[in-house]
């Protein structure tokens, strides 16, 4: 590992993921010392093929597939004898014959293998052999046997053990993440490079807990392909991830280097890549052919035209309610709702009875506060399925213009009940750490639902839309957030802030593992920067990263907590730089809310902040790259400030308005 500043420590602690610390030779090399052989020392032919084999072997030998084939083939046996309506007479020797040689085939041909779990592993061949196996010595058995139960019941029997094959690990493979917690087929990944892009991959694989699968290591680019398999085998992996800018030749010979360690080479793709995902190939002459889906997506993204506006107008549910106290979907309501009355098309906006602070009204739009469940798995849900009821019981509007996938369980109701539903789906939500299993489970439900069951799906990012065109083949219109514009200084600092105009870096989010406040903080504690940092936001369901933020800020950081209203907007108009460091979702709203206010944006690169920035924006891949633009704003004149400012607000005017949005808003519910 290559040596780092002192002022890193205290950052890469905050934010292991900033550095990607698993190397070929550190913590894991230790852990797997026992099982290495000789692979460092010879990598010859002979050498490597017996380490091969005795890996493969390792990894195949899961006691709990094994006990399960075992208890299957004995019980299909005796089936089969019951429905050819036979005494048995075989003994249980041949029982265990049949079980074991089912076992001893079945990891001979890989259905041990914890690549046998992945969903799409074809499994036909490896279990039709096993199957093969089972049945000869079932013959055997037979012929040991006489009168015994006769050749018809050995077919059943090789027909079971196929059909149990292929069926128990179908049913594991869409179980997978229920086993995890027992340790059961967990695949094992290396990573070849430590690139940003790599760096991003590895924290998309892991932000959420519950994986079927680990990243174990990283090993260094630049080695020859001999000398990385053999780096690759002694981490005793199933597969190495690479990345698309490798030269092919270069994949090409560590493919068939890697072959003799049974260690498979994954190419991550870019994200225009996934707009020509390959779906299957086929073969023209005996040429191999990609097929290419994504494209042509079989779903349109509006399926029910709109029709002219009611009288009722437009409903608003999944939102807290307004006036906005907590988040970017409060506050795309409020703004939606205020122009949609300003044209005269009347708004209902549903509140949670806890968030709620008006009355039945407020600026021309009917409020309906309902209770909840206070859960942080049951506050959304319940109260969308709540409000739906109420609005199909009092015959609200025709429209529904609905937030958040996880809602989606009530899009049917709605259907049914006549109404048309403009689903805004948010970003990918199940990528979020604070999720455990079941709330990951039900917001894929919620996208599965959305894009079968939804009038129109909406989404706010290119990168957004492009993963519903490749994961559910389902086209999807695009509309951003829009953002206030704000003058500088045009809104006092909120009163008793210890901060003046243009003296410190603001953070706006919640504080949730994916949006880094953690990062930030130690950032700005290991930068000699003379900026100040507020922090706007909290940690609703973790404490524990709360106190970590707290612990990890300097002393001249302020964190107020949660503001809304002119409190946050004279922060937001009055920084000197804004600091955005969410991984997980499309547009946020925050952070075109900072462009539109002219602030310095310094954000974490990944694809969906780039496409939100674009050109304007000064990036970082962690939390020491953060600490050096945090020193390097301070060191800016303010000639050289106020041009970059100017370059951020022209981009936000030309790309975001809430006037453009409520425009595509209106022009999707009711066609004008």
């Amino acid at each position: 590992m290559k040596p780092v500043p002192r002022v890193s420590d205290v950052i890469r602690e905050a934010h292991p993921r900033s550095a990607y610390r698993l190397h070929a030779g550190d913590r894991d090399d230790r852990d797997d010392r026992d099982d290495r052989g000789s692979t460092d020392r010879d990598t010859g032919a002979v050498a490597t093929g017996r380490v091969a084999s005795s890996l493969a072997l390792r990894r195949r030998s899961d006691r709990l597939l094994a006990a399960l084939d075992s208890a299957l083939a004995v019980a299909g046996a005796m089936v089969a004898g019951d429905l050819l309506h036979r005494t048995i007479t075989v003994a249980w020797t041949g029982y265990v014959l049949i079980a074991a040689t089912t076992v001893l085939a079945g990891r001979r041909m890989g259905l041990y293998r914890r690549a046998a779990l992945r969903p799409g592993t074809r499994l036909v061949e490896p279990a039709a052999a096993t199957a093969a196996a089972g049945g000869a010595v079932a013959v055997g058995v037979v012929a040991l046997s006489p009168p015994g139960p006769g050749f018809a019941w050995a077919a059943l029997v090789a027909g079971s053990l196929f059909v149990t094959a292929l069926a128990s690990r179908a049913v594991l493979a869409r179980l997978r993440r229920a086993l995890v917690p027992l340790g059961v087929g967990l695949e094992r990944y290396a990573v070849l490079g430590e690139t940003p892009r790599m760096r991003r991959l590895v924290a998309d694989l892991t932000r959420a807990s519950g994986a079927p699968f680990r990243v174990v290591g990283t090993v260094p680019e630049g080695l020859s392909a001999r000398d990385c398999a053999a780096r690759v085998g002694a981490l005793s992996v199933d597969g190495l991830l690479v990345s698309p800018d490798l030269d092919p030749a270069e994949v090409g010979a560590l493919s068939r280097a890697l072959a003799g360690h049974d260690v498979e080479v994954l190419v991550a793709p870019r994200s225009h890549d996934l707009d020509a995902q390959v779906i299957s190939v086929t073969h023209l002459q005996g040429i191999p052919l990609l097929r290419l889906g994504g494209a042509a997506p079989r779903r349109r993204a509006v399926r029910t035209p709109a029709l002219p506006r009611r009288a009722a107008g437009v409903a608003i549910l999944g939102t807290r309610g307004i006036p906005a106290s907590y988040g970017g979907f409060e506050t795309f309501a409020e703004q939606l709702s205020l122009r949609f009355v300003e044209r005269g098309i009347p708004v209902t906006v549903y509140c949670r009875s806890h968030f709620a602070s008006q009355g039945a009204s407020w600026q021309g739009v009917r409020l309906v506060t309902l209770p909840t469940l206070r859960h942080k798995y049951l506050d959304t849900v319940v109260h969308t399925v709540v409000s739906a009821v109420h609005l199909v019981l009092t015959r609200g509007p025709r429209d529904v213009l609905l937030c958040n996938a996880a809602n989606a369980a009530v899009v049917p109701v709605l259907r049914l009940a006549g109404r048309r539903v403009v689903l805004n789906v948010d970003g990918l939500e199940w990528r979020r750490g604070k999720w455990g299993v079941l709330g990951r489970s039900w917001y894929r439900a919620g996208e599965w639902l959305s894009v079968r069951a939804a009038s129109v799906v909406v989404t706010d990012a290119e990168e957004v839309r492009t993963y519903y065109r490749v994961r559910h083949e389902t086209d999807s219109v695009m509309v951003p957030y829009g953002a206030e514009q704000l003058d500088r200084g045009s809104v006092a600092l909120p009163p008793q802030t210890p901060v003046e105009p243009g003296s410190y870096a603001l953070y706006v989010s919640r504080w949730e593992r994916e949006n880094n406040p953690l990062m930030v903080a130690a950032a700005h504690a290991g930068s000699p920067t003379p900026l100040a940092l507020v922090m706007l936001g909290q940690s609703a369901y973790d404490d524990e990263l709360g106190e970590q933020v707290r612990a990890a800020a300097r002393r001249d950081a302020v964190l107020p907590g949660p503001l809304f209203g002119a409190g946050y907007r004279g922060l937001i108009a009055n920084a000197a730089c804004y600091v955005h460091a969410t991984e997980v979702g499309g547009t946020h709203p925050a952070l075109i809310e900072a462009m539109g206010a002219g602030n310095l944006c310094l954000v974490l690169d990944t694809p969906e902040n780039r496409e939100v920035a674009g050109d304007c924006a000064w990036y970082f891949t962690d939390g020491l790259d953060l600490a050096r633009l945090l020193d390097e704003v301070a060191s800016l004149t303010g000639q050289e400030l106020d041009g970059l400012r100017e370059q951020t607000r022209a981009s936000a005017r030309a790309r975001y308005s809430w006037a453009s949005v409520s425009d595509a808003y209106e022009r999707l519910l009711f066609g004008a």
